[in-house]
């Protein structure tokens, strides 16, 4: 059995009794979290496009369209969704497998309100995926990104593919359909990183997945084992170039990880999902703590600052790789420059990334004092993070002050990630700064009230019902 079908088999033949307080604890922070995003998200330039563009399309209102008072189809809302939740790079990222959740939340609950299934159905739809999403993410990893793809979108979509079979009770057969139109149809250039294509790769991959299984469920048929390559034909023929071999190149993947004990236990019981408490490129995390606990403890202003000097491992510069904020998306893959606010504001918020604070003289004085180079015991460090003792976001901080101090930190880890996990009230409060502008104040506690008992709802749509602007319904 080849690593399609075991997959397929997983997401449709595993019973519905593998649910426990650590695991549906797991769910419900994702849930809070990316829904919280998706609201703000739903008002950013890339969230207005996305719907202005659906809406001139059209489509059945069965699926709630966050932080709107607009319904449309499933792909439709999942795709707007999508978008919404990574439009601000302020959503989750689990290591070896990159911003699932902004995938697998819009994606579960467009196909889940459609259904009107019950929380129980989808926490449990979204907990396969979640796995899916993660094997086929940690077996692809960094090859992947290594050969230029941003594999968010490629990789979620697998995972919203599986778990729309699920609730629509499709079998192993048409699962193993939906994953090879799936691997078909989502992808992501690194080129777009840094601009509103980024968001678009986790919508597209949302609306991929979804639309997968629907062709699915109506007899549409591809490659079974799309995953896996095969050397029929010599090797040289159409046979070896499903998903492992055409996106990561010959060999570069790790079979084991995808299929290794699988249904042995959820990566989601596992520390290894990064929360955001800052916007911007997730590696920059801990280098943001570490400036920002500087300034406050050593109450220093950016008059005092001479220079700024951040040592970091080689993947920080890869993936913040910009040197200038020439707008709000690539301000968030600047490093200069988020160190710049984080300096003068002591907080990276969504404010921070304002048009009118790239643009900031007292900001673009600081960057010009910041220096960001690789470590040289780093440098050669080379692997998938949290592997070996590999931490892309490792950081050394050295701030010069004119009076001739200067105030060190390293940086190993930041609040919202493994070993310093957000709790329940951070999360709250995180979502309550996304939503306060655009749901009412009982809508949001209404919101967190509902996600927190997520598995005891009647119906999905309980839930969806809430994340709709009342005021313009």
């Amino acid at each position: 059995m080849g690593a399609t079908e075991q997959l397929a088999a997983f997401a449709i033949d595993t019973p519905g009794d593998f649910l426990d307080p650590g695991l549906v604890e797991s769910v419900k922070e994702k849930f809070l979290d990316t829904i919280g995003i998706s609201v703000a998200g739903a008002h950013s330039p890339a969230g207005r496009i996305a719907f202005a563009a659906i809406a001139e399309m059209g489509g059945h209102a069965e699926a709630t369209i966050i932080g709107r008072a607009d319904k449309s189809s499933s792909v439709h809302a999942g795709f707007v969704n999508g978008v919404s939740a990574h439009a601000l790079e302020y959503d989750d990222n689990t290591r070896n497998a990159g911003h699932i959740s902004a995938c697998l939340v819009p994606g579960c609950l467009a196909v889940a309100e459609k259904l009107n299934l019950s929380g129980r159905e989808l926490v449990e739809a979204f907990v396969i995926g979640f796995e899916i999403s993660y094997r086929i993410g940690s077996g692809l990893k960094p090859f992947l990104f290594d050969r230029g793809w941003n594999p968010t979108g490629l990789v979620g979509g697998q995972g919203v593919a599986a778990a729309s079979c699920r609730m629509m009770g499709l079998d192993k057969a048409a699962t193993q359909m939906a994953m090879g139109i799936m691997a078909s149809s989502g992808t992501g250039l690194r080129k777009n990183v840094g601009s509103m294509g980024k968001a678009f790769h986790v919508g597209n991959g949302v609306r991929a997945g979804i639309f997968a299984a629907i062709m699915a469920r109506h007899g549409f048929q591809v490659d079974p084992d799309i995953i896996e390559g095969s050397d029929e034909g010599g090797g040289e023929g159409h046979q070896r170039f499903g998903l492992v071999d055409a996106f990561a190149g010959t060999g570069n993947y790790r079979a084991d990880r995808m299929v290794g004990g699988l249904g042995g236990g959820f990566e989601l019981c596992r520390d290894t999902t990064m929360v955001r408490m800052h916007p911007g490129s997730t590696v920059i995390g801990a280098a943001i703590d570490g400036i920002i606990d500087l300034a406050v403890s050593h109450d220093i202003t950016a008059a005092e600052v001479d220079e700024i000097h951040v040592g970091c491992h080689p993947r920080m510069l890869a993936i913040a790789s910009y040197t200038e904020p020439s707008d709000g998306y690539r301000a968030k893959f600047c490093p200069p420059y988020i160190f710049a606010v984080a300096l003068i504001d002591r907080k990276v918020g969504v404010a921070q990334y304002s048009d009118y604070r790239i643009r900031d003289h007292d900001v673009l004085d600081v960057m010009r004092r910041i220096k960001v180079t690789v470590c040289d015991d780093l440098k050669d460090h080379r692997g998938q993070w949290g592997e070996g003792g590999i931490n892309w976001g490792e950081a050394r901080i050295a701030i010069k002050l004119r009076d001739g101090r200067v105030l060190r930190k390293d940086c190993a880890t930041a609040k919202g990630w493994p070993g310093q996990r957000a709790s329940w009230g951070d999360l709250c409060g995180k979502y309550e700064e996304c939503t306060e502008k655009i749901l009412s104040r009982a809508q949001v506690l209404e919101t967190i009230e509902m996600i927190q008992r997520l598995p005891e709802l009647a119906s999905v749509r309980d839930l969806t019902r809430t994340l709709m602007t009342r005021s313009l319904e």
